[in-house]
């Protein structure tokens, strides 16, 4: 649940400030012109700080856990880049190619944390889905202890008949449910 809100409140950060996220710069000849870099102010430090160190990691696959990483360097490397063209944009003959390169490492870095939400949002699903499982097996073991306790106490054979028939009908289904959970922890 604490994923959720995190890649909800990153997402809502995303979105409230992706308006706000414009600053003019000035040509060569002096002319203003309009500019859009989300890459400073996408995060606050403290969510930036909780993000890097991996609190909002702890329930993550070790396969998800790589690949968050590896857009994470991707970014700042990213980032890195548009702070090096931003210093070189007022000395540079052809302003509108690093003006491109900005754009173009500001539109990489949107497409690489919009990957990271996703596989946020992925093992969101996952860990709902086992909950859910988890939540189904509590129910099914204590019907499976009831009819278990009516078969024994039951000595009409066609209700005895029912009573084994549901037990196994739920122990079925409780065995279905520990695989799809076996399946998805290892996902």
């Amino acid at each position: 649940m604490q994923q959720a809100r995190v890649v909800t409140n990153m997402a809502e950060q995303v979105n409230s400030q992706a308006p706000h996220a414009e600053e003019h710069v000035h040509t060569a000849d002096g002319q203003p012109m309009l500019i859009s870099n989300p890459a400073k102010r996408l995060f606050s430090h403290d969510d930036r700080a909780q993000f890097y160190t991996g609190q909002d990691r702890n329930s993550l696959q070790l396969s998800s856990i790589q690949r968050v990483r590896e857009m994470q360097e991707a970014n700042d490397h990213l980032q890195r880049q548009i702070h090096e063209n931003e210093r070189s944009l007022s000395t540079s003959q052809d302003a509108l190619a690093v003006l491109a390169e900005i754009e173009h490492c500001n539109i990489m870095i949107a497409r690489n944390t919009g990957e990271i939400l996703t596989i946020y949002n992925q093992n969101e699903n996952r860990l709902r889905r086992i909950a859910e499982l988890n939540a189904q097996n509590i129910k099914l073991v204590h019907e499976m202890t009831e009819m278990q306790g009516k078969f024994i106490t039951c000595h009409d054979m066609q209700q005895r008949t029912q009573f084994a028939s549901e037990f196994f009908m739920n122990k079925g289904l409780y065995e279905k449910n520990i695989m799809e959970i076996s399946d998805l922890s290892q996902m």
